[in-house]
C-alpha cells in the first residue's frame, strides 16, 4: 500500500495585487480492499484567536489538474461554513466516496495561533500548527482511491 501526501502554501489575496500564501496538505490512500476505507473524520482545532475563525468542510468535491503547473486543486461542489471559537471538536461522516475537505480560515487581519488535527478512522491523519493572519488558511483534504486488482 502506498500513501501519497502533498503539502503546499497559498494565501487568499485581500487585494488583487496582494501576494499569497496558504498552508495545505492533501492525502490519497491506495488500498487493495475496502477494509482501509475511512467513514468518519474527527476534527480538532485548538489554540488562541482574538476573533472567531471560519471552518469550511465538504465531502462533495473533486480535484482539477492545472496542466500548466501539474498541480491539483480541490474544487468544492457543496460545502458547509461555520464560525467557530477555539477549542473546537467535531466528528463528521465522510460520505459514500470517503473523501473530506477541511479548511480553517482566519478572516481578519488579527493573528491566530492554531493547531488543526484531522484523524480518519482508518489511521490516516493530519496534524499541523500555524500562525494565521490576514485571510491565511490551513487546508487538508483526503480522497480515498481503491485499485481493484
Amino acid at each position: 500500500m502506498k500513501r501519497y501526501r502533498w503539502e503546499y502554501i497559498i494565501r487568499r489575496p485581500v487585494r488583487v495585487t496582494a501576494s499569497f500564501m496558504l498552508v495545505a496538505a492533501a492525502g490519497c490512500s491506495f488500498s487493495s480492499g475496502p477494509d482501509n476505507k475511512p467513514s468518519t473524520a474527527e476534527i480538532r482545532i485548538e489554540g488562541t484567536a482574538p476573533n472567531t475563525l471560519k471552518l469550511i468542510t465538504s465531502t462533495d468535491f473533486y480535484e482539477q489538474l492545472n496542466t500548466g503547473t501539474g498541480e491539483y486543486t480541490p474544487i468544492l461542489v457543496t460545502s458547509d461554513t461555520l464560525e467557530i471559537e477555539l477549542p473546537y471538536n467535531a466528528t463528521m461522516g465522510m460520505g459514500p466516496l470517503s473523501s473530506i475537505y477541511v479548511e480553517l480560515l482566519q478572516p481578519e487581519v488579527a493573528t491566530a495561533s492554531v493547531r488543526m488535527r484531522v484523524d480518519l478512522d482508518n489511521g490516516e491523519g493530519y496534524d499541523q500548527s500555524a500562525t494565521l493572519s490576514d485571510r491565511a488558511a490551513l487546508i487538508y483534504y483526503f480522497i480515498f482511491t481503491e485499485y481493484v486488482l
